[in-house]
């Protein structure tokens, strides 16, 4: 829009971090639970980079109403995050807040247009990332007031609604104009992502094309490839554990619980004599309350919940090689596990080993070889191995075409 002007404002002078509506409560204390369900409604909120600070929700009869907000940006200290909550929330205090509008002009325009809270929290967090002032131990105080955003703006008519005045000229927010932005933005990041996974699709092309005519599609129990295994989990519950929000040097370990969020990881916890002898890597994770199935390429640890995560372990070692050499392979069984057990009759105590899981049928894409090669089943004289690549170039195909129909049907969400 031409005739958008970017105008500088502190940001103490837009925002109030007030801690007023903290909830007095330790998190321990509290059952929290990673998922939305009908009795834990209200998402808690605290000074963590995952989720958008949530790090759970809590029952609604442990909240005091007068406490809990809803469409609002909270801030916190430690990290220097801004994130839009767009559900009903609560704080805990310490080192988050919330910021409340000062304008109240302003705060009516953003409660009127959702995505531009959303905006905001993005540019405040490019502030102060790239003031490098917020870290471990650095308190709320005048930091961030100090800090200028520039804000795209139209100028209108006295007349007119109008939030700031200067120099006898009247000004607004710019909605529209943000709005665009956004857009242009999403479709920015769906257009780099498609180029990634069209550059490693690449890799597999010829091997697609040159197998794609030979492929036997063969069904297999998920229970003949797998074993589900619990017995490497930790033994003590999450909230007597260590864990921190963020992957640091000193907590270098990912948490796999039942959260569907995040691939399953809750959090990371340090280098310890249990968590060492007990980390993985390269492995597969099955949760049997949600049907999750996540692929995790870095070392994390499972969480003791009831023998209720899972490793899945191939069985036959040949297929095992083929895992420990392809993160495509890892991923499109992730994906296809889960979504057999999700449109299933999977939910909260149904067991993996039972037989439930275990007697499910997956449809596999295999080649045909020879008996001198390396070949994974043997059937009627045949011998049958796993079309890698072409798991490999369909896996990279459906990503990219996902993010492609993201533009094509392009609808923000705020």
């Amino acid at each position: 829009m031409s005739n958008v002007i970017w105008k500088d404002f502190k940001l103490g002078d837009l925002f109030e971090r007030s801690t007023k509506l903290a909830m007095c409560a330790n998190q321990k204390d509290l059952n929290l639970v990673e998922t939305f369900d009908e009795e834990h409604t209200i998402a808690l909120i605290s000074a963590s980079r995952n989720g958008s600070g949530r790090v759970g929700y809590i029952e609604d009869y442990l909240v005091d109403k007068d406490k809990i907000s809803i469409n609002k940006l909270t801030f916190d200290d430690q990290w220097g995050f801004t994130y839009f909550q767009k559900e009903r929330f609560v704080i805990t205090g310490g080192h988050n807040a919330i910021l409340e509008i000062k304008n109240n002009k302003l705060r009516d325009l953003l409660d009127n247009n959702l995505y531009c809270y959303s905006f905001l929290s993005l540019i405040i967090n490019k502030i102060t990332i790239k003031s490098e002032i917020f870290g471990y131990g650095y308190k709320i105080n005048n930091k961030l007031d100090r800090e200028i955003i520039l804000l795209p703006c139209i100028e209108v008519s006295k007349d007119e609604e109008y939030i700031w005045e200067e120099n006898g000229k009247y000004y607004t927010l710019a909605v529209e104009h943000i709005k665009g932005l956004m857009e242009q933005a999403k479709e920015y990041r769906e257009q780099k992502t498609i180029r990634l996974y069209e550059a490693e699709k690449a890799k597999y092309e010829a091997g697609y094309l040159r197998d794609k005519e030979n492929i036997v599609w063969k069904g297999f129990t998920l229970g003949e490839l797998f074993t589900f295994d619990s017995s490497n989990q930790l033994s003590l519950n999450k909230k007597f554990l260590d864990v921190s929000d963020v992957r640091t040097p000193e907590y270098p370990i990912a948490l796999i619980t039942q959260s569907e969020k995040n691939n399953g990881v809750s959090g990371y916890v340090a280098e310890n004599e249990e968590t060492s002898a007990k980390k993985m890597k390269n492995y597969l994770t099955y949760s049997m309350h949600f049907g999750l199935c996540f692929y995790h390429n870095y070392d994390f640890v499972l969480m003791d919940t009831h023998g209720s995560v899972f490793r899945v372990i191939p069985k036959e070692p040949n297929l095992q090689k083929i895992f420990n050499n392809s993160d495509e392979v890892n991923y499109f069984f992730g994906r296809s596990i889960q979504h057999i057990c999700r449109n299933g009759i999977y939910n909260y105590s149904w067991l993996p080993n039972s037989g439930r899981v275990a007697r499910e049928i997956i449809l596999l894409p295999c080649l045909e070889v020879s008996k001198d090669e390396e070949y994974i089943w043997e059937e009627n004289g045949k011998y049958y191995t796993l079309a890698v690549e072409y798991i490999s170039y369909i896996y990279l195909q459906g990503r990219a075409n996902y993010n492609q129909k993201l533009i094509d049907n392009y609808t923000y969400q705020y």
